[in-house]
């Protein structure tokens, strides 16, 4: 059975991980996929997990908080085997290195050095999207304050009893 989920969130309280739980099989083998930005990391696992579906294996598909058209991880559970991305802003390294886990370094399949006007360009990107991913992330700190304080103005006014009761009694009704 697939599954597709995710580990990490941008929130108003900042990046949440639940990384260290992944792969979620004890004595599953995890393989932590390093390189630089567009060098291959989604590609390759969305290869992994489309070469096991079409011998009918279940994948479960970890999907980037920040880019859900961008895979951040794949588990096949018959093969006890999984692969992560183990870049910012989700750092994963080996647990016990060569024992349950290991590095792959797709950053080998890209021709270095880049050409000067690369360099340049690929520096203001980073730049760029470090100052935006930034500002993002202000943005649900600053939209969860707002909420926090809207909530608070509310909550008083909420019969939390009632509620209860009424959540029982539409819980009764659709499990008997």
């Amino acid at each position: 059975m697939n599954q597709t989920y995710f580990l990490g969130a941008n929130s108003g309280k900042g990046f949440i991980s639940l990384y260290a739980g992944f792969p979620p099989e004890e004595g599953a083998f995890l393989h932590i996929l390093k390189g630089g930005p567009g060098c291959g990391k989604s590609g390759f696992m969305r290869k992994l997990g489309r070469a096991a579906e079409a011998r009918g294996l279940g994948v479960h598909y970890v999907l980037c908080s920040g880019d859900p058209d961008s895979l951040d991880g794949v588990y096949i559970p018959a093969l006890h085997q999984a692969w992560v991305d183990g870049t910012a802003p989700h750092v994963v390294e080996p647990r016990h290195f060569g024992v349950d886990s290991d590095y792959v370094n797709l950053g080998s399949f890209v021709r270095l050095p880049m050409a000067e006007k690369d360099r340049e360009e690929a520096r203001r990107l980073t730049a760029e999207y470090r100052a935006l991913y930034d500002d993002a992330c202000e943005k649900l700190r600053e939209a969860k304050a707002l909420h926090d304080a809207l909530e608070s103005v509310y909550k008083p006014y909420v019969d939390f009893g009632a509620l209860t009761e009424y959540t029982d009694k539409c819980l009764g009704e659709l499990f008997p």
